[in-house]
Parts: structure tokens; sequence; C-alpha cells
């Protein structure tokens, strides 16, 4: 008994790590494809259409309310929008995230896949990372390795050459699948069409619905899921590395996902912020400190005589802010620093100077003690640099002789 409840808290995250590596994955398309279009705003428009016939290399990006790709891209595709239809073929991996995504064209590579409604229609020669709401994976389509859903309502009428494994709500099974099937779902459903030539593998509250007419040429484990609370088995150190991992890619991505929004905002606010730190490095951390002891302090002064509470709230927002903005101040100008002195002239996109900074701040936070030291100097250094370059006194006008 023990070991079943063991395998089945395992089981439990090891969809939530499928869950949350798909939304990274997402969350980076975001980044960068609106990272391109930053950049390229007078090619930006509600729909984007690559024409049957035209052919170009990757990697190629697309972004708008409506996406189709009827042509043929040689590299890894990225694609976001409100409507998103692959009808072409992408010589290379996908990434599509939208309301509707369909894809009813040929991709080589690995397709992953996120949006409200999901419907795969053409064939993939590799594996496919699907997370939706509502996935279909049709009668027509073909997946030429394994093939991983999650989400409320998921169908699989295609042909999977390997393995299949499933975690949400609903799945109903009426296709082939190669090798074995592995589900986490509340309700299980094989139709009279499903062939199965591994093993069943499933966890779930309720036993599957099983048509007489499905085959199934291998043998079948049900585990059947508790309501009860269970006190949750120690992570393994394979499990700590993981998340250590997705932790670092995920503040990676937040932080970009700020910078950008503040770069469509104001598109020299972040270059701005490096003068004060290469001009007067002790200063600005000697302002930084003193910023960092006192604001709090003038904070709970503020919430005690009561009638200042609303400035205190805002106050403690916006030092919150600043703080983590410091971070992306800090690898800005880290990123800009080594890209001057070692002369990466192709490092012309400002988004790869702070990806650098960046990754190399979550490194060294990684050291035990350094990563504690730096953190300090980081915030000291970016919160009074914020402040000395957008709210420095205004330059004297000059007086013209008439």
């Amino acid at each position: 008994m023990g070991w079943i409840m063991r395998n089945d808290q395992q089981n439990q995250r090891k969809w939530l790590r499928l869950v949350y590596i798909v939304t990274l994955l997402v969350m980076a398309l975001s980044v960068f494809s609106l990272s391109v279009h930053a950049s390229n705003m007078n090619r930006m428009s509600d729909t984007l259409v690559l024409a049957e016939g035209d052919t170009i290399d990757g990697p190629g990006f697309f972004s708008g309310d409506v996406v189709q790709i009827d042509g043929t891209v040689n590299g890894t595709t990225f694609a976001s929008g409100q409507s998103i239809q692959v009808n072409g073929t992408i010589n290379g991996s996908l990434f599509a995230a939208g309301q509707t995504v369909i894809i009813n064209g040929e991709v080589t590579g690995n397709i992953y896949g996120a949006g409200q409604t999901i419907t795969m229609n053409g064939q993939n020669e590799q594996d496919g990372f699907l997370a939706g709401a509502t996935i279909t994976v049709s009668q027509d389509a073909q997946i030429g390795r394994d093939l991983f859903m999650t989400g409320s309502t998921l169908v699989q009428l295609g042909t999977l050459s390997r393995h299949l494994f499933g975690a949400g709500q609903r799945f109903t099974l009426d296709g082939s699948v190669g090798g074995d099937t592995n589900f986490d779902v509340e309700q299980l459903t094989l139709e009279d069409s499903a062939v199965l030539e591994g093993d069943l593998n499933y966890t779930s509250p309720n036993e599957a619905t099983i048509h007489p007419d499905a085959t199934i040429n291998g043998q079948t484990d049900f585990q059947r899921r508790s309501q009860e609370n269970r006190r949750p088995a120690p992570p393994t150190t394979s499990e700590r590395v993981i998340a250590t991992l997705l932790g670092i890619l995920w503040s990676l991505l937040s932080a970009l996902l700020v910078w950008l929004l503040f770069k469509l905002w104001r598109s020299d606010f972040w270059m701005n912020t490096i003068p004060p730190i290469a001009a007067v490095p002790l200063k600005t951390m000697g302002f930084g400190l003193l910023a960092l002891l006192v604001t709090p302090l003038v904070v709970v002064l503020l919430m005690i005589t009561v009638i200042g509470i609303p400035l205190a709230l805002i106050l403690a927002a916006l030092y919150a802010i600043f703080l983590y903005l410091s971070k992306i101040v800090v690898a800005v100008f880290i990123g800009s620093w080594l890209a001057n002195r070692f002369h990466w002239e192709n490092l012309h996109r400002e988004i790869w100077l702070v990806l650098i900074g960046l990754v190399i701040l979550e490194l060294l936070d990684l050291i035990p003690f350094v990563g504690g030291l730096v953190g300090l100097l980081v915030a000291i250094t970016g919160l009074v640099a914020l402040i000395l370059s957008h709210y420095r006194r205004p330059a004297a006008p000059e007086v013209t002789s008439p």
C-alpha cells in the first residue's frame, strides 16, 4: 500500500511538471515573439499569412490576431495570436500559443502547443506536447513518437507510433497507440476503435469505461486515487534539481517579460539607467543602501500615523516594484559592459544583453553566501540607478542672445 501511495504521488508531481514546463514554453514564446515584433513594429498587423508556395528560412516568428501558415518554414517556428492555423510544412519544431490552434500541415520536429482549443489534424514526425482546455487529435492525425496531453477535455482519435501520456478531467481514446498509455484523469473512456499495442496504466478515482471491441494487447494497471488528504512524499534529488532549474527559467522569463513591457512603453528606459552605475558606482551604491534601509522605516512611521496609511501602502508598493526592477537594471548593465568589453557586435538586440546579465545573476544566486551578497549589491545599485537616471533635476534652460 505504501508503494502505491508513493507511486501515486510521484505521478501527480510528474503531471504538474508537465503543465509547468508547457506554461514556461508558452511564456518564452510570448516574450521572444513580442520582442522580435517590438523591433519591427511596421511589420505587425492583425492578420499575418505565409502564402502557399512561399518558403522562408527559419527561425520563423509569427504574431498577430490571426496567424495562418500555408507555406513552408525551414527551421523552428514560433506562432502566437488569437487564432493560429498551420496548413503548410514546418521543417523543424513548432511552438504555438493562442486561443484557437489548428494544425493541418506537417511538422518534422516537436510540437509545443497551448491554447483554449487545440485541434491536431496533420502529421508530426516527432513528439507532441499539448496543453489546453479542449484538445482533439483527429482520426487523420499521425504522431511519429510520443504524445503528451494535459487539459480538461482530451480526445485522441489518431495514430500514435509510441507512448501516450494524458492528464486532465476527461480522456476519450478511439485511436491507435503503438506503445504504452499512461493516464491521470477523472474519467477515462476507450471506444470500440481503440487499439493499444502496449500496457494501459491509469490513475483515477473512477474505473475506466472500456468498450468490448477495444483492443488492449498489454496489461492493464488501474490505481484508484483516493480523495482523502495524504501527506506528500519528500522530493527526490532529481526532483529538487528539476524544481531549481524550472525556478530559474521562470525567473528569467518573468524578468524578460517585464523588461519588454517597459521597453514598449519607453524604448530608452533601460539603457538610460546604465550611466549612473558606470559613472559613479560608489555614490550610486551609497545612496542605494540608504534608500534600502530608510524606505521601510518611513513606511512604518506612516502606518503608525493612521492618516498616512494610504501613502504608506503606495510607497511600499513602489519600493517592491523598484527592488524587482533593480535586478533587470543591473542585468542590462552587465550585458552591455560584456558586449563592449569583448566587442560582441553581433549582439545588436538588447534582449540578448539583458538575457546574458540575468543568467549571470541567477548563476551567482545559486552560490551559498555569495548569492545573498550579490542580491544585496544588486538591490542597492539598481534602486538608486533608477532614481538618478529617471528623476534627475532638469537642466537649466540655455539663454540665447537676441
